[in-house]
């Protein structure tokens, strides 16, 4: 039976996943599984994503699906879709499983309901899942467009960290490998609410070193809640950590830094969600976070800004203020 499964799929067809397609063109068959029609169609007939990944060409190699069935036989199965939407779709790939699959999740987010890590989530579906993490600063159309960076492939099982970090490792796709799931999770999850935040920054005119300084006590508020569900703190100074937290609020290509620029300069948040085609992460997790901190009494006041601006309303000259003025302590 484990000789009999071969090749990559990939769930979900958005910008990230269509550029991992992109980025694995190897020798591996690649099945990509979409949940537009249109979008399969797109692929296979014209070689593009026009929605979510214009003016890409996608390599032949790349077959686009709307059955998990054909799924089936792959040895690789990586996980592209929102959050939100993993535990439906993998309720459903549950009937098609077969215990020598690998997955990889590469999606950055957290199960609202459940308030579980991804990894968790799939476990408890799946429980004897093999399962790894794939995060690190890797915008999509650059990867699509073949532009170099690095990024982390975590799992629990070392050898398995290796395989796909073999499988995916490229002269301009680089992977180190880590035992960090949790670590790498929570990375990827902070760096988008506090990309939003950084995205009210700008949209306030409040200057650079402003931002800098937002990203700096941010990053303490992600080792911060990190270590205290069970992260490593020396995996947030790396890529999934740090690396991606630099990229996502220091550019205009994050979803999240622009949707914290549009609150920052006015929108209502229905309005940014309304006519965004794209998910931004943040915006549901900055809510999931702010229960998990409170829950174990987590000192978070970036993150918590966030929360408060996107889902209480909160003026937003009236938070930065707040944070500014609180008590004079020791950096830590």
């Amino acid at each position: 039976m484990a000789n009999t499964l071969k090749g990559i799929g990939i769930l979900g067809s958005g910008a990230w996943g269509t550029a991992l397609a992109c980025c694995l063109n190897k020798k591996e068959n690649i099945t990509l599984w979409s949940n537009e029609k249109q979008t399969v169609l797109n692929i296979n007939k014209y070689r593009h994503n026009k929605i979510f990944l214009p003016k890409i060409k996608i390599p032949s190699n790349v077959f686009a699906t709307n059955n998990l069935e054909d799924l089936k036989n792959c040895k690789f199965i990586f996980i592209c879709i929102p959050s939100q939407f993993v535990k439906k779709i993998i309720i459903k790939f549950k009937e098609i499983y077969k215990k020598e699959m690998i997955f990889l999740n590469c999606s950055k987010g957290i199960e609202h309901n459940s308030q579980l890590l991804i990894s968790d989530l799939i476990k408890k579906i799946l429980p004897k899942a093999k399962l790894a993490i794939l995060s690190g600063p890797s915008f999509a159309i650059e990867v699509a467009k073949k532009k170099p960076t690095a990024v982390t492939v975590a799992s629990k099982n070392q050898n398995d960290a290796k395989k796909l970090a073999k499988l995916i490792n490229s002269k301009i796709f680089r992977c180190y490998y880590s035992n960090d799931i949790i670590g790498v999770q929570f990375g990827g999850i902070i760096k988008n609410i506090l990309a939003i935040a950084s995205g009210i920054v700008e949209g306030q005119n409040l200057g650079l070193n402003a931002r800098a300084a937002l990203i700096s006590r941010g990053l303490v508020e992600m080792k911060r809640i990190g270590v205290a569900y069970g992260a490593k703190e020396f995996t947030f100074n790396g890529l999934s950590g740090l690396g991606d937290l630099m990229l996502t609020c220091n550019a205009n290509l994050s979803r999240n830094f622009t949707t914290g620029l549009l609150i920052g300069k006015g929108k209502k948040i229905k309005q940014v969600i309304k006519f965004k085609k794209t998910v931004s992460e943040g915006v549901l997790n900055s809510k999931t976070i702010f229960k998990l901190s409170r829950k174990k009494k987590i000192e978070m006041p970036v993150c918590e800004a966030v929360y408060k601006i996107l889902y209480k309303r909160n003026k937003i000259k009236e938070t930065i203020e707040k944070i500014l003025s609180r008590d004079i302590k020791k950096e830590t």
